[in-house]
């Protein structure tokens, strides 16, 4: 078996070295296609294509709710999407926030009665991480609502829920993960009455 396989390798080392002088028979050196000495430059101004400057309208269709407001029987309730609110994992406002807080504000000025805020997170990651998160990004919220009010505001309470009250699957029907259902779940609610 062994001089068999001796045997294919020489005979493939004799057709080697038998092809090498005929495909170098230019004298060149070379085995294999030529390379040219210059490249030509490609016409870029036959590439550039004018925009016409018509303007499409947005389809809101794939454009994510961010907030919304519904009302319960004369309360309130503003829900805000913490993908607005906060970068990922933090309990930080973004300045995006702060200017819906500001908003919000206006409308509450001179209000009585308690405004309630409720911090939600997805279901990824520990049960009580995910409360301390929805509790910290409450807390922002009803802080940052308390220092546009002033002294002379309605009452503002901060709690935060984890992932306990989801609005949406997290999951398909398929089993795979579903990005949108998360990020509906992270959220933020201010109720309040009017």
């Amino acid at each position: 078996m062994t001089t068999r396989a001796g045997g294919a390798v020489l005979a493939a080392l004799l057709l080697c070295a038998a092809a090498a002088p005929a495909a170098a028979a230019d004298g060149s050196g070379v085995i294999g296609p030529e390379v040219p000495e210059s490249v030509p430059e490609p016409n870029l101004a036959a590439s550039i294509t004018e925009l016409s400057g018509a303007v499409s309208d947005l389809d809101l269709g794939v454009v994510e709710e961010l907030s919304r407001e519904e009302d319960e029987g004369g309360t309130t309730v503003l829900t805000i999407s913490s993908d607005v609110l906060f970068a990922f994992d933090e309990a930080e406002l973004t300045d995006a926030a702060l200017r819906e807080l500001d908003e919000l504000a206006e409308r509450l000025a001179g209000g009585t009665g308690t405004v309630a805020v409720v911090g939600h997170t997805d279901g990824l990651g520990d049960d009580s991480y995910n409360q301390e998160l929805s509790e910290r990004r409450a807390e922002a919220v009803g802080e940052a609502l308390a220092e546009r009010l002033g002294s002379g505001g309605p009452d503002i309470s901060a709690s935060g829920r984890g992932a306990e009250q989801p609005v949406a699957a997290e999951t398909t029907a398929e089993g795979t993960d579903d990005p949108g259902g998360r990020a509906a779940n992270r959220r933020v609610e201010i109720s309040f009455e009017g």
